[in-house]
């Protein structure tokens, strides 16, 4: 007997512990009622304080002492509240019975993680377009019915249950008129979704698949073909001349209601035939998303300036060759392979490499009409890159006589450069270490000089501290020191100035003229 009183007290504690309900403050003020479902998990429930027209859904709550997971939102829970944006968290699992109805929702972002939708959750709202995660298995009745639904995007192989009738239950449309509704499924999904006995995704506007790995599809001109469903990244594959000779490759597309990344540059893919057509591009922007750029990707083309942002780590062979009006080059900052023969052929006269390059392939540069254009060769790591060293024709790095190229590196490293053994950075004529390392570089770019009326501003990055200056004349001659940012030069003679400015992070010297 006493065991069982002893049963029934425990019962009555665990239910009177998982009916425990409090509230929590969203981000938006909102004071959001709570309901105890498990030791860990907690629903949201009808009671909310709603005080804003946006909600913001917590991944977890807490209440006295203990952190909860917000799993569900319960029947009615936010029904009616005149809201237009909500939150969703991924740790929602199932949205129940009109939990969203009558509000405001232009759109709504379902987590990754929602298995289950029930009757009515949406109903009455403005919304136009609507992405089904891949987990979800049911959407009950009338669910998304009296909403200006155009486009609906299904992730889940196997279709999702739904109710489907001509009457006001449908999951998706009054009076089951899905007539003005665009579906988009999974690839090789139609059957399932459609045609197959007992299909219950019928009667839309019309039904497309999504793109499977290696579909392509075309965008603004541009080709693009998927890399990674699940990570939803394409390569730019192709390219149409009607849209122009200036290109700017987005970094994300939408197709249906899926958003891609464009992260390579395929083979060949903007790649020309004939220097002369006079449809060669002229101008491209590549978005900071790329990280490979591909075989012969821009050969052939008119192109002048080129930036290459700072994702890119492969450019690969031939990237670029042959672009014969391209004289501008910015090679981003995590760049570590430039493949063979990647700007052969262009017209570079300086070219800087920056510190993260660790290969540079055969013929990478130069040889542009058979003269010398590379004049300057700035390596800002100090640890050289490996490169090709050789006499034989089309076989060196630079290919060209490199007696007629200005090799500039890091102070200290003319020995990893060009004088220990098995050095690869030979022949240069001449060889100075004034190339600013990346350290270096950075702390010039961060310091300004201004000229002003009788005086000379230093301004500098709020992180640096000046420490002391020494102005000297064009000859050499100490003029003044001092450590304040404003000197004076009211009693200074017109002429050309060296400025030295000692920082905590290193030295900037800077050319000034004084009026």
């Amino acid at each position: 007997m006493k065991k069982q009183v002893l049963f029934l007290i425990t019962l009555f504690m665990v239910a009177m512990c998982y009916s425990q309900t409090f509230t929590a403050t969203d981000s938006y003020g909102n004071n959001l009622q709570f309901t105890v479902t498990s030791a860990t998990t907690v629903s949201l429930t009808t009671g909310s304080t709603i005080n804003n027209t946006s909600v913001d859904i917590p991944t977890t709550v807490s209440n006295t002492g203990t952190t909860y997971n917000v799993t569900s939102v319960s029947y009615g829970a936010l029904s009616n509240k005149s809201i237009t944006s909500v939150n969703i968290p991924n740790t929602i699992i199932s949205i129940e019975q009109s939990a969203f109805s009558q509000n405001n929702l232009t759109g709504v972002v379902l987590p990754t993680s929602l298995e289950t939708i029930g009757d009515y959750a949406f109903q009455n709202n403005q919304i136009a377009g609507l992405t089904i995660p891949g987990n979800v298995t049911s959407i009950g009745n009338g669910v998304f019915r009296a909403n200006p639904l155009t486009t609906v995007t299904s992730l889940a192989t196997v279709p999702p249950i739904v109710t489907t009738e001509a009457s006001n239950n449908d999951s998706f449309a009054m009076n089951g008129d899905r007539s003005n509704i665009d579906l988009y499924i999974p690839a090789s999904t139609t059957g399932a979704y459609v045609t197959d006995a007992g299909a219950l995704w019928t009667g839309f506007n019309t039904v497309t698949e999504n793109l499977n790995v290696g579909d392509t599809y075309v965008y603004d001109y541009i080709t693009y073909q998927v890399i990674s469903v699940a990570n939803s990244t394409v390569r730019a594959f192709d390219y149409n001349t009607a849209g122009g000779t200036v290109v700017d490759i987005p970094a994300i597309i939408p197709n249906g209601l899926i958003t891609y990344t464009v992260t390579e540059i395929g083979n060949y893919a903007f790649a020309s035939n004939n220097t002369n057509d006079p449809n060669n591009l002229t101008s491209v922007t590549l978005p900071n998303t790329i990280t490979y750029i591909g075989v012969s990707a821009f050969s052939i083309n008119n192109i002048t300036t080129l930036t290459i942002p700072d994702s890119v780590i492969n450019i690969d062979d031939g990237a670029f060759a042959n672009s014969q009006n391209l004289t501008n080059l910015v090679l981003g900052n995590n760049l570590t392979t430039i493949g063979d023969f990647s700007f052969r052929f262009c017209p570079l006269n300086d070219i800087t490499i920056p510190a993260s390059v660790t290969n540079i392939g055969v013929v990478a540069f130069g040889g542009f009409g058979g003269t010398d254009a590379i004049t300057n060769v700035y390596c800002q790591g100090m640890v050289p890159p490996t490169i090709s060293t050789s006499s034989v024709p089309n076989s060196d790095t630079f290919n060209q006589a490199r007696s007629s190229i200005h090799l500039h590196i890091p102070a200290g490293t003319m020995g990893a450069y060009v004088t220990d053994p098995g050095a690869l950075w030979t022949g240069f004529n001449p060889v100075t270490e004034d190339a600013l390392s990346v350290d270096e570089f950075d702390l010039a770019t961060s310091v300004k000089v201004v000229t002003a009326t009788h005086a000379v501003k230093i301004i500098s990055d709020y992180s640096l501290q000046l420490q002391d200056y020494t102005m000297y004349s064009i000859s050499g001659i100490e003029i003044v020191t001092g450590k304040e940012s404003t000197i004076s030069t009211s009693t200074f003679a017109s002429g050309i100035y060296i400025l030295k400015l000692n920082f905590d992070r290193g030295a900037v010297v800077r050319k000034i003229i004084i009026n």
